[in-house]
C-alpha cells in the first residue's frame, strides 16, 4: 500500500481509502450483516488501508466505529454532516450535537477530519459565515482535528461550492467526483488545492457505467450529444481502447488508476461490501498510473465533459 501525505494537514493516508456510503453501504444496503461490513473493514485493514470516511446520513457511523475500536491510532476517520436537516439549515448547536453523535457512534474522542456535507450553493454563504467558525471552535476543543467540506457531481457538476471552498481557504481537507466523465475538477478544484496544499479525496471514480462497460455502451449517444469525442467506428466498445494493449484488465481497474494518480489526489474511495471486490480494487490501485497513451485518450475524449450522475442514469 501507498501512504501519502495529505496536503497541509501531515496526516500519512493510504492512496486507498474506504467509503461507507454509496449505493452499497458497506454491503448494508444490500442485504450484508453488520458482522459482514465488519469484516470488510478488518480486511482494509490488514491490505494496508488506514483511511475510512463514513457520514451521518449513510446510517455506517456505529459500524465503522465497531470495526475501528482497538486500532484507532492506526486509522484516520472522516465523517460528514449535512448543514440542513429535514429540510432546515443547522444552527450551530445542531451542529455541535451532531459531531457529538458521530463521536459516540465512532467510539472515539476525537475524528480526524470532519466536512459540511454536500451544501448547495445556495447555502453556501449560511455555512461560512455560521458553521464554519462552530467547526473551528470544535477543532480547538479538540473534538475534530481538521476541517472538511463536500461536493457533488449530481446537483453540482462543475463543482461551484467546492471552487468557492478552497478560494476561501478555511477548509483543509474538500472531497470531490472524479472520474472518467467528469474530470473538470482538475482545473476546477485541484490547482487550487495543489497551489494551497489543501488535501483531496475522490469519491465516485467507478461507480455504475465506470465498472459495468455493457451499461456504458448504452450511454453513448447521449455523451456524444454532451461533446464527448467517441470515433463513430467506436461507439459500439467506446472503451475498448483502453484493455486493447493488455496493460490494463478492465474498466473497474482503470478508473481507480485514472482517479488515484490524478496529480493532487491524496485516496481514493472504495466503496464495497465484497471483500473480493475491495481486494481486487487495492491491487489495481497498487498497479500504479495508467499508461500514457491511455489516459492521454481519456483525456481527449471525455477530459471537457462535466457529466452529473443523473445524466450518465445513476
Amino acid at each position: 500500500m501507498e501512504y501519502r501525505t495529505f496536503g497541509r494537514t501531515g496526516l500519512q493516508v493510504s492512496v486507498a481509502g474506504i467509503g461507507a456510503g454509496g449505493a452499497s453501504r458497506l454491503g448494508l444496503s444490500t442485504g450484508s450483516s453488520e458482522e459482514e461490513a465488519v469484516a470488510v473493514l478488518h480486511r482494509a485493514l490488514e491490505l494496508g488501508v488506514n483511511y475510512f470516511d463514513t457520514a451521518a446520513n449513510y446510517g455506517t457511523e456505529e459500524v465503522v466505529g465497531r470495526a475501528l475500536e482497538g486500532r484507532r491510532d492506526e486509522v484516520v476517520i472522516s465523517s460528514k454532516l449535512s448543514p440542513r436537516r429535514d429540510g432546515v439549515l443547522l444552527d450551530r448547536a445542531g451542529l455541535r450535537s451532531g459531531l457529538e453523535a458521530a463521536l459516540q457512534k465512532l467510539r472515539t474522542e476525537v475524528v480526524d477530519v470532519y466536512h459540511l456535507h454536500r451544501p448547495d450553493s445556495g447555502d453556501y454563504d449560511y455555512c461560512l459565515a455560521e458553521l464554519v467558525p462552530e467547526l473551528q471552535a470544535l477543532r480547538d476543543e479538540g473534538k475534530l482535528r481538521f476541517l472538511a467540506i463536500s461536493g457533488t457531481t449530481g446537483a453540482d457538476p462543475t463543482h461551484e461550492v467546492l471552487r468557492r471552498a478552497v478560494a476561501d481557504d478555511c477548509f483543509d481537507v474538500v472531497m470531490a467526483g472524479f472520474n472518467f466523465f467528469n474530470q473538470n475538477a482538475r482545473q476546477q478544484v485541484f490547482s487550487t488545492t495543489i497551489e494551497k496544499d489543501i488535501a483531496v479525496e475522490v469519491m465516485g471514480a467507478a461507480r455504475g457505467p465506470f465498472s459495468r462497460p455493457e451499461q456504458f455502451a448504452k450511454e453513448v449517444e447521449g455523451l456524444v450529444e454532451l461533446g464527448a469525442a467517441i470515433p463513430e467506428a467506436e461507439r459500439s466498445d467506446p472503451l475498448g481502447f483502453i484493455t486493447a494493449s493488455g496493460a490494463v484488465a478492465s474498466m473497474a481497474e482503470a478508473s481507480y488508476r485514472f482517479a488515484a494518480y490524478e496529480p493532487g489526489v491524496g485516496t481514493v474511495l472504495i466503496g464495497t461490501g465484497n471483500p473480493v471486490h475491495l481486494e481486487a480494487n487495492v491491487a489495481a490501485i497498487a498497479r500504479g498510473p495508467l499508461p500514457v497513451a491511455v489516459r492521454d485518450e481519456i483525456v481527449a475524449r471525455f477530459g471537457h465533459l462535466a457529466v452529473s450522475s443523473s445524466e450518465l442514469g445513476r
